[in-house]
């Protein structure tokens, strides 16, 4: 074969791969398969009955390996219509589907949404503040997970502000009473890490590979906190809370990390029963 029309070949096919990596999401539907575990997130992983000593490193612990958005949020919601609150497992691998996808870029659309959200940071703040009695958790909502900043980067620039606020003001009030679930938390001796997943638009949200009912609607947060242990322990309150008719859905994803749907459509569980 003629060496130019080789080389021609080999740049035309490099090109066509590195086209499809990051694509533009006007009218495009993306489908991707979501996996469910068995009983892993709920058997194996349950570290509810394992003591953890301070300043010591518990080897069942994910506190710290749990940090890629596109692990914790890969769940089914789908529930099953039986009368029983059912627990739907989150994914503890990344699906081929999601990877196949590769980084959709948002629309100008989309862009402009949230930086619509963005003028609307230090309204926001401000009644967060005056809700929450200042609470120092009202700067962590509007901050998107820091793991997956290379995602966001991709999804809209790297001169976009790491900054997701929802633009739609009806939707402030959940996570401002996410934060006052937070603070009863804590008030029971359980020490919280992090908040992060507030508001997750898309294409974003699938970038990441979260579920699409979810924090689209900003209706969700999601905390981390200390250990596994101590998560388990939350989980057994915000399940008190959720009987109470105060949050509507708890995630719990085998790990330091719960998913806490103060306004979620679908009140549910997953990856843990409430008893």
């Amino acid at each position: 074969m003629n060496k130019k029309i080789l080389f021609s070949t080999v740049v035309v096919a490099a090109l066509g791969m590195f086209s499809v990596s990051c694509q533009r999401a006007d009218n495009e539907e993306y489908q991707f398969t979501e996996h469910i575990e068995t009983e892993q997130t709920e058997g194996a992983q349950d570290t509810e009955s394992t003591e953890v000593v301070d300043n010591e490193q518990n080897p069942a612990d994910t506190t710290n390996a749990d940090s890629e958005d596109i692990v914790d949020h890969i769940v089914n919601d789908q529930t099953q219509d039986d009368g029983h609150d059912h627990a739907e497992n989150a994914d503890a691998g990344v699906s081929d589907d999601i990877l196949a996808l590769g980084c959709v870029k948002a629309s100008n659309s989309q862009e402009s949404n949230v930086n619509l959200g963005l003028s609307k940071k230090e309204k926001f703040l401000a009644k967060c503040a005056a809700e929450t009695s200042n609470s120092s958790w009202c700067a962590q909502l509007i901050r998107p997970n820091p793991s997956s900043k290379n995602t966001f980067r991709c999804t809209y620039g790297s001169s976009q502000a790491h900054v997701l606020i929802h633009p739609n003001e009806t939707t402030w009030k959940y996570p401002i009473a996410a934060v006052k679930v937070i603070k009863d938390l804590q008030a029971k001796g359980l020490k919280v890490s992090q908040i992060y997943n507030w508001w997750r638009p898309e294409p974003y949200n699938k970038n990441v590979g979260g579920a699409a009912g979810r924090h689209p609607y900003g209706t969700s947060v999601d905390v981390r906190f200390a250990s596994n242990s101590t998560a388990n322990t939350a989980f057994k309150e915000l399940c008190k809370m959720r009987k109470a008719g105060r949050i509507r859905a708890i995630g719990h994803y085998g790990s330091a990390s719960l998913h806490i749907g103060v306004g979620d459509k679908l009140g549910n569980t997953w990856g843990k029963y409430c008893n």
